[in-house]
């Protein structure tokens, strides 16, 4: 639950009596101890950091010019980390969306967007992007091969430390589920589907949520499957078929495309850890995952996805294809595979 109305000197001392007992607790988890949102924990430690001109696409095309960064996407279940150029970006004003392909692909929901801050913290420079309410939706983090004279440009140029006086808004209410009313209208227009960038459009004509819709579908394009298919998955596929991760939250979709290596279990996290890209799943923040198949004009498309226990879509797997490419043969196989091993045990 976000807090609004915080008295900065209490917070911050609030803050510091967490950080003595638990000193590797990571902001995010200290504000949702505190009550309060990340960018009000910020705040309270206004020495680090540099409120920044809210203009989100001149941001993007300023990061054109700096070289190598790491990006981080997440939500309350997904840490999504990717590390490249960022070489492509198109802004479209009226949709108010950003989107970047390549190394770093990313759909950049601007409307979601309200603060921006340049944070050092320990030494590591970052710039953060916050919802109304203060909750992070995005951050870029200064590597090694960063030109460190582009990023400072890039910080002097956004620096407005009034933007810093901004008031924080209370956090809206998750979406209520909305089961499907037509089940027989849902499962035609599934059946017509050509391009899978009109799903969305479809949920909307059906007035329906996702996993709703899934539900719904039928066998023939849904199949539930227990969490940890997830893990099997990546097992699976590592060293061997390419995939894209997707991770979601109200602000951004960020995507990973390629090979995954290295994977490592600790505690209730399921990791990948490889050079240029980390994913972080709590996997007992997951409540379920679906074999996903959809129609389209390349055939059909085949996908894994995870759900939290509020019913929202976190992560998604696909083979890794380009428009125009039927999905790869080996991506579907493992997924054949994988709903034959979930249903031995």
């Amino acid at each position: 639950m976000t807090t609004t109305t915080t008295n900065p000197t209490s917070l911050h001392q609030r803050w510091q009596q967490l950080r003595a007992t638990q000193p590797n607790l990571r902001i995010r988890n200290a504000a949702e101890q505190l009550g309060v949102s990340e960018l009000a924990l910020l705040r309270t430690e206004p020495e680090r950091i540099q409120p920044l001109r809210p203009d989100f696409a001149a941001l993007f095309n300023l990061l054109l010019d700096v070289g190598p960064v790491m990006t981080l996407a997440r939500n309350d279940e997904v840490v999504h980390e990717t590390t490249g150029l960022l070489e492509n970006f198109e802004h479209y004003p009226g949709s108010g969306m950003g989107l970047s392909t390549g190394a770093l692909d990313l759909r950049l929901f601007f409307k979601q967007w309200r603060h921006a801050y340049a944070v050092e913290e320990n030494g590591r420079e970052s710039i953060q992007c916050f919802d109304a309410a203060g909750n992070a939706v995005h951050k870029i983090y200064r590597v090694g091969a960063t030109k460190a004279e582009g990023w400072k440009a890039m910080v002097e140029r956004l620096a407005d430390d009034t933007a810093g006086a901004a008031p924080l808004e209370a956090a809206a209410p998750p979406e209520p589920r909305k089961p499907c009313a037509d089940v027989a209208a849902l499962r035609r227009d599934w059946a017509t589907l050509r391009d899978l960038h009109h799903f969305h459009a479809l949920l909307r004509r059906n007035k329906t949520d996702r996993l709703s819709a899934l539900e719904a579908a039928g066998e023939e394009w849904a199949r539930p499957l227990p969490v940890e298919a997830l893990e099997r998955l990546l097992q699976s596929v590592a060293d061997d078929t390419p995939i894209m991760a997707f991770v979601y939250n109200p602000g951004v979709v960020q995507i990973f495309s390629g090979q995954v290596h290295k994977l490592a279990r600790t505690g209730p996290w399921y990791n990948v850890l490889d050079p240029h890209f980390n994913l972080h799943v709590r996997t007992d923040g997951l409540s379920q995952c679906w074999r996903v198949r959809r129609p389209s004009d390349d055939g059909d498309v085949n996908a894994l996805d995870c759900f939290n226990h509020e019913g929202r879509l976190v992560l998604s797997f696909f083979g890794a294809r380009k428009p125009g490419i039927p999905e790869l043969e080996d991506w579907r196989s493992h997924l054949d595979q994988l709903e034959d091993a979930c249903a031995i045990g």
